[in-house]
């Protein structure tokens, strides 16, 4: 109540109502704000770490595309590394590591489009990105033959490179490989669905800070055993990069390939001619039927950690060992 003027009475004041109108316009107006406000930090987050980290490898550009790679050893193969959906091209380390004591072979690692300091983009099914990994082959200088070696994600990109450029690949090695074929059921879409749904949440997010704020309480989607398994300066440059626009992007890029299953690559007896060696925690891996029997080798592991290049590099290395030990042999065979 309040004491009206000039009067020696109480006067009690009706409340102004407010239309549902009046407060769904206040709730967007919130809304919009805050997304200009992170919007705007987001902006300068970027401007900052823009300025802070720089790539330490050399890069061409595919497409008008940065691309970074590393291409170290010599020798008569070069041995191609693509790995799985979030993982950059640290995921190799070890293995290249290990490989290039043991072997006289040259290692080549590289990120693909969104990745490390790459450009990002639309979506790029398998098969394109194959076609951009042929291209950075040609013009970082990596010549042929080749090695292929694909963990989960990136054994797609590796028999799509495949089945378009057949005459450079002499062996193939592909570790816990995603199946087109099991891809392409209901159950295996149910699998990842909220997953891929997560992910355009992240990508939309990452403009205007939201990805990075979830990141902060857990819940964005996590290469734990990956980020646990690097180094620390290299862990400082990928939890600087992981939620920006064009790794996000990528990620969802990705699992849309899957969700979709973009890709037809994997026809029988792809690799006839050639050593296929599997790594696989299904003995009957359903690709070996890419292989002919007398190439082909599939090596049955029990480890549930992602990715198992990280986990047990020795048994990659091994793989690889294998199959170019084996085309060796062909390509011996062919000169007589």
């Amino acid at each position: 109540m309040n004491l009206l003027p000039h009067s020696n009475g109480l006067y009690k004041m009706k409340k102004e109502k407010v239309g549902l109108v009046v407060i769904a316009k206040r709730i967007v107006i919130a809304i919009l704000s805050l997304l200009l406000i992170g919007l705007v930090i987001q902006q300068c987050i970027n401007l900052i770490d823009n300025t802070r980290l720089k790539s330490k490898f050399k890069y061409v550009r595919v497409d008008g595309k940065r691309m970074e790679y590393k291409l170290k050893g010599s020798g008569e193969y070069t041995v191609i590394f693509d790995g799985g959906i979030g993982n950059t091209m640290f995921e190799w380390d070890k293995v290249c590591d290990e490989l290039e004591e043991k072997e006289d072979v040259q290692t080549f690692v590289y990120n693909r489009r969104g990745y490390g300091f790459n450009d990002g983009g639309s979506v790029r099914t398998p098969k394109e990105q194959a076609e951009d990994l042929k291209n950075l082959l040609k013009k970082s200088g990596a010549s042929a033959p080749y090695i292929l070696v694909g963990e989960e994600y990136g054994s797609l990109v590796m028999t799509n490179f495949a089945a378009e450029y057949p005459d450079s690949v002499a062996a193939v090695v592909l570790i816990d490989p995603i199946s087109e074929e099991e891809a392409a059921s209901d159950e295996f879409k149910k699998s990842i669905r909220f997953k891929y749904y997560r992910s355009k949440i992240e990508s939309i997010g990452s403009n205007f800070l939201l990805t990075s704020i979830l990141d902060k309480v857990g819940l964005t989607l996590e290469n734990t055993y990956f980020e646990e398994n690097i180094s620390e300066n290299k862990l400082e440059e990928f939890s600087a990069l992981k939620n920006k626009k064009n790794y996000r992007q990528a990620v969802s890029n990705e699992l849309e390939n899957l969700y979709n299953i973009n890709s037809n690559s994997q026809s029988d007896g792809l690799f006839s001619n050639k050593p296929l060696y599997i790594i696989s925690q299904d003995k009957e891996n359903i690709l070996k039927k890419m292989g002919n029997e007398k190439f082909t080798t599939v090596y049955k592991h029990q480890d549930t950690q992602t990715p198992f290049s990280m986990v047990d590099p020795e048994a990659v290395v091994n793989g690889i060992s294998s199959v170019l030990k084996d085309a060796k042999k062909i390509q011996k065979m062919s000169n007589e």
